[in-house]
């Protein structure tokens, strides 16, 4: 089942909680990027280098980014420190072993780089399971495949184990959606705190 406007409508307020965290002249990694890639064509002018992997994309020469076909919850294909932000978007959910994933999103992030993510409540589930029935929303959307929801209280430490600094949670979508941007140390310590750092 192909992506419905209802999936659209829905992602384009994920990417835009995101796109105020993308710097100009960046080089991103969205991390489960989908079928089309569908972030970085939305933040393409922030964008200098842009990468998506997932288990659905069709490498081809004629997109304007490189996209890799492969499994995020095994090793990622990337270099260390290669990308300036990773961005995970509606993807925490599906993860059984986050830590891992989160732990490979830090290792290919340069210092001062940033892990991007956003993720639904779980109280949306039976809501999508409802409208997956109906067929307002795709498979892709379905809440059938999520995983129970790590409480902020857990994923906080555990980026911080990870070896993240100062960390940026917030709700959008009438608190049924959570943005968090998890920042990898600079070099020189230094950095100023944002408000609703947590």
């Amino acid at each position: 089942m192909a992506y419905t406007r209802f999936d659209r409508f829905i992602a384009k307020q994920r990417f835009s909680a995101a796109l105020p965290h993308i710097r100009d002249g960046s080089r991103v990694c969205d991390v489960g990027c989908g079928v089309d890639a569908a972030f970085l064509n939305f933040a393409a002018a922030r964008i200098a280098e842009g990468w998506g992997v997932d288990d659905q994309v069709s490498p081809t020469e004629n997109s304007r980014w490189h996209l890799v076909k492969g499994n995020i919850q095994e090793r990622l294909p990337f270099a260390i420190e290669q990308f300036d932000h990773v961005v995970m978007l509606a993807v925490l959910e599906h993860l059984k072993e986050p830590q891992f994933v989160l732990s490979e999103c830090f290792r290919i992030l340069a210092p001062g780089g940033s892990l991007i993510l956003t993720w639904p409540s779980g109280v949306v589930d039976p809501f999508l399971h409802f409208l997956h029935t109906v067929g307002i929303v795709s498979d892709e959307m379905e809440s059938g495949q999520h995983q129970k929801r790590l409480p902020i209280a857990e994923l906080v430490p555990m980026l911080r184990d990870i070896g993240f600094g100062k960390i940026y949670h917030k709700k959008f979508e009438l608190g049924l959606n959570n943005l968090l941007v998890a920042h990898r140390p600079e070099e020189v310590s230094g950095a100023h705190s944002e408000s609703g750092a947590v």
